[in-house]
C-alpha cells in the first residue's frame, strides 16, 4: 500500500505555519505498515487543489488531505474532490443535524454559512467529527491504473487526530487489510567518517532496493544509519536485520558510538560513570567545550564523570602545544588526587590554502589524554568547515578522542 499526504492551506505554503500533521499522519501509518511516498502541501486555490487530488488519485492506494473543510471561502476540499472525480455535491442532513446539535450545545446562532460543511461528495461517506463542525469525507475510487481510498480530514491537529484513531484507523485495518505488518527501525550512529566514506566503504548499504532499507542522515558531523524493515513483531525484525548490523560493525564498528537517539557526549559520559573514571578537562582556546557538554551528565553523588575542568585563552609557555597540555594535564592529575584521567585540549584558529580557497574557516586542533601510570595519547587535527559546523564539530572530535582512549583502557 502507498500512500500520498495532502496538508491543504495558504498559511502552510506561505511558511506562516509548519505543517506537523503530515508528519503524525505518516507516523501513523507506518505504524501499520503503510509506505508514504508522497507529502503534498498546496494553497486555496481550488485549481491547484484538482491538480493535486488528480495525480494523487493516479499514483497512490491511500490519500489522506488535511485542512480545507472549514465554512470559509477559502475551504475548497470538498469542491476539489467533487471536480477532480465528477462526484457532484449533495446535502447531507446526518451531517448537517450534527454542526446544529454542536452550535446549540454552545448556545451560539449557527451561521447560515455552515450549512455549507453538510455538503459532501456523492457516493462519500461521513467521517464523524465529535468535536467540530467539519465532517470528514471517505470517498473510494477507481480509474483504469490505479484504485485509491480519499479520507479527508480538518486542519485542526486535535479534531484530525481523533477522526483517524476513531475512523480513519480502523477502516485501513478492517477494510483494507492494513496492520498485519509494520514498519520498525534500528538507528546507528557514528562519527568521525563522512557519508562519501560510508558508502565507499559499503557501496551497497544504502541500495533502494534493499531489504533492510538503511537511510543515512548527517546532522553537525554525526552520522546516523536508520535500519528499517517491514515485519509482524520486534522480534522477526531483530533477526531479519541482524545480518545487516553485523556488516555495519565489521566495517565501521570503531566509529559507532551509539544506539538509538544517543548523541556522543551521552555516550563518553556513560563510558565514565561505567569504568568509575574521575575525569579533568582542561581547554585552551574556543571551540571544544568538552567540559560543558559532559558536565550536565554528573552530579556529585557519581563516581565516575566529569570531577575538574580548567579553561586558558592561550597556552601560557614557549614550547610545543602538545607538550604544554602533557604538561598541564599531568599537574592537574597531581594537585587532584580524586583524577585518574585527564583530557588537556589546544584549539587554535589557522589559515590554510584549502580554507582560503573555499571561504571556510580551518581550526586546528592538540589533544592529549593522561590516564594513570600509561603514557599519554596525543592526537594532532585540522578541521575546516562552515561554521555552523565547525564547533559542533570541534567538540564531537574531542569526544570522541576521549571515547576511543576510554574504550582502548578498558
Amino acid at each position: 500500500m502507498i500512500a500520498e499526504v495532502i496538508s491543504i492551506g495558504d498559511e502552510l505554503t506561505s511558511g506562516n505555519r509548519l505543517d506537523t500533521n503530515s508528519q503524525w499522519i505518516s507516523r501513523h501509518l507506518s505504524d501499520l505498515g503503510v509506505v508514504t511516498s508522497f507529502h503534498t502541501t498546496v494553497g486555496d486555490r481550488l485549481a491547484d487543489n484538482i491538480a493535486v487530488f488528480r495525480t494523487a488519485a493516479e499514483r497512490a492506494n491511500i490519500i489522506i488531505s488535511s485542512g480545507g473543510l472549514g465554512p470559509t471561502a477559502d475551504d475548497l476540499t470538498r469542491e476539489a474532490v467533487a471536480e477532480a472525480f465528477d462526484c457532484p455535491l449533495e446535502f447531507r442532513e446526518e451531517a448537517f443535524s450534527h454542526i446544529e446539535s454542536l452550535f446549540a450545545q454552545r448556545q451560539r446562532p449557527m451561521p447560515e454559512r455552515n450549512r455549507v460543511q453538510a455538503m459532501l461528495p456523492v457516493g462519500a461517506r461521513i467521517i464523524p467529527n465529535p468535536h467540530g463542525t467539519a465532517p470528514g469525507i471517505d470517498l473510494s475510487l477507481q480509474n483504469s491504473r490505479n484504485s485509491c481510498r480519499i479520507f479527508c480530514l480538518p486542519g485542526v491537529p486535535a479534531e484530525m487526530k481523533q477522526m483517524y484513531e476513531q475512523t480513519v484507523a480502523p477502516k485501513l485495518i478492517g477494510e483494507l487489510g492494513v496492520g498485519k505488518l509494520r514498519w520498525y527501525y534500528r538507528s546507528l550512529k557514528l562519527f568521525g567518517i563522512g557519508e562519501s566514506d560510508v558508502e565507499r566503504e559499503l557501496p551497497d548499504l544504502i541500495a533502494r532496493d534493499r531489504d533492510p532499507v538503511v537511510g543515512i542522515t548527517v546532522s553537525k558531523a554525526t552520522i546516523t544509519l536508520r535500519i528499517g524493515a517491514l515485519c509482524a513483531s520486534e522480534l522477526e525484525f531483530r533477526e531479519k536485520i541482524s545480518p545487516t548490523e553485523k556488516l555495519i560493525y565489521d566495517k565501521l564498528g570503531e566509529l559507532v558510538f551509539g544506539v538509538g537517539e544517543i548523541e556522543l557526549d551521552e555516550a563518553v559520559a556513560s563510558v565514565l560513570e561505567r569504568k568509575e573514571i574521575s575525569l579533568g578537562v582542561i581547554e585552551v582556546g574556543a571551540g571544544a567545550w568538552v567540559a560543558p557538554a559532559l558536565a550536565r551528565h554528573f552530579n556529585n553523588g557519581q563516581k565516575g564523570g566529569l570531577r575538574n575542568a580548567k579553561w586558558l585563552p592561550a597556552l601560557p609557555g614557549t614550547a610545543s602545544a602538545d607538550q604544554q597540555l602533557e604538561r598541564m594535564a599531568e599537574e592537574l592529575m597531581n594537585q587532584d588526587s580524586t583524577l585518574n584521567a585527564c583530557l588537556a585540549v589546544g584549539v587554535y584558529p589557522t589559515l590554510t590554502e584549502v580554507a582560503t580557497s573555499v571561504g571556510l574557516p580551518t581550526t586546528h586542533f592538540e589533544m592529549v589524554f593522561v590516564h594513570g601510570a600509561q603514557a599519554p595519547k596525543k592526537k594532532s587535527v585540522t578541521i575546516g568547515a562552515h561554521p555552523d559546523v565547525l564547533y559542533p564539530r570541534l567538540s564531537k572530535t574531542a569526544l570522541n578522542f576521549l571515547r576511543m582512549e576510554l574504550s582502548e583502557n578498558a
